[in-house]
């Protein structure tokens, strides 16, 4: 059950105190015990505690006064604005997931569906600036993997984070975003009307307090718990230094899988998956490669949807004497999505035939036909062959 305001407020006058930050709140928790023993706690005990300087320690006095009870009002009006709630470990709500981290977060800020944290998830995460292939794989993902009963857990960035989750309430399935700032504040601001769905009809949640600005150093902190979040991380595109990494080692870190989707030689956007494929992360080639690691776990049989199943081809009707003309091809294809469906044809054709026929580099038609398989309109057949479904 999440907090009352009266058991919130001693440990909203902490959370509020200009620079201290969950880190230094779990560390003066861990050392007092309680909110209200930090604040009856001495300056010269608080200065004994690593990285509480002469300022920090007056700030941290100052919460026991007037103006820290105040502050503290204000966050608990802001969260009742916001229709959002304070959890903490000894809440049932809290999830498990997150007390294997090595520095899980004592307070949970959140707004929206809570139940979703009890359900299986996989982390999604990748550039914010993708491209359409990006784009659009990541949302074939979400939406597929929200199909099959699992919910999709992301940081609400423009770009991958934004199409996965997007995509998943498209089909009404379940979305976690997890926030590097207070629950009140949208960012970025382009996001606003996917903030408002996924308040309304997912969960928002982030360790960060009501008034708490956006900063570099929240980034990761954010990236952890989306990595402790998801039964598996999927990476669809990320550059070399792409703040993605960050949910990549914390994956690693707590022994979970890490996917990552292949991409072109020489597209700066997947050099970061490519690498990670390199240094030992699974290779995804469908939707059915998570699926058959999960194997179902943490789902039941009953409560989740079937999986997605790959379409095939459909015999013609005996004694036609032509197929049925395909299905009209989305608008939102890439030039070279288009190519690759204008070479298969009937199909089916071999990865190497369609290489040389395409006039594109063997990279770009796998990864190419991977996001035209996680979409549904290329089916995969044993040896390396390919036909439109």
């Amino acid at each position: 059950m999440a907090l009352s305001a009266s058991a919130l407020e001693p440990l909203l006058r902490l959370a509020v105190v200009p620079g201290i930050g969950p880190a230094r709140l779990a560390t003066l928790l861990e050392r007092f015990g309680s909110a209200d023993r930090v604040l009856a706690a001495s300056r010269e005990e608080i200065a004994t505690l690593p990285g509480f300087g002469t300022g920090l320690v007056g700030l941290v006095r100052a919460a026991a006064e007037a103006p820290g009870l105040q502050r503290a009002r204000t966050a608990l009006d802001t969260l009742r604005r916001c229709h959002a709630v304070a959890i903490t470990p000894d809440d049932l709500d809290y999830p498990e997931t997150l007390q294997r981290l090595a520095d899980p977060p004592f307070l949970l800020y959140a707004t929206g569906r809570l139940e979703l944290l009890k359900r299986p998830a996989v982390a999604i995460v990748g550039t914010r600036n993708p491209t359409p292939y990006g784009r659009s794989t990541a949302a074939a993902l979400g939406r597929d993997l929200a199909r099959a009963g699992y919910v999709i857990v992301s940081g609400m960035a423009k770009g991958i984070d934004a199409a996965a989750q997007a995509a998943a309430l498209e089909v009404d399935g379940g979305t976690i975003g997890v926030l590097g700032h207070g629950v009140e504040q949208v960012y970025p601001a382009e996001n606003r009307a996917l903030f408002r769905e996924v308040a309304e009809r997912g969960l928002l949640i982030t360790e960060f307090a009501p008034g708490e600005r956006l900063s570099p150093g929240n980034f990761p902190r954010r990236n952890r718990i989306i990595a402790a979040l998801g039964l598996v991380v999927v990476v669809v595109e990320m550059g070399m230094r792409s703040g993605a990494q960050h949910t990549v080692t914390a994956a690693l870190d707590l022994g979970h899988d890490v996917f990552a989707v292949p991409g072109p030689i020489g597209s700066l956007t997947s050099e970061g998956t490519n690498q990670l494929i390199k240094e030992g992360a699974r290779v995804l080639t469908s939707v059915d490669d998570i699926l058959e690691e999960l194997q179902g776990v943490g789902r039941s049989a009953a409560a989740a949807p079937p999986a997605p199943k790959k379409r095939s081809v459909p015999a013609p009707p005996h004694g036609s004497e032509a197929p049925a003309a395909p299905a009209a091809l989305p608008e939102d294809l890439s030039p070279d999505e288009k190519r690759l469906l204008s070479t298969l044809g009937d199909g089916p054709r071999h990865v190497d035939e369609l290489t040389a026929a395409a006039g594109l580099s063997p990279a770009q038609v796998l990864s190419t036909l991977l996001g035209l398989e996680l979409r549904g309109l290329v089916e995969a057949l044993p040896g390396k062959n390919f036909r439109r479904a």
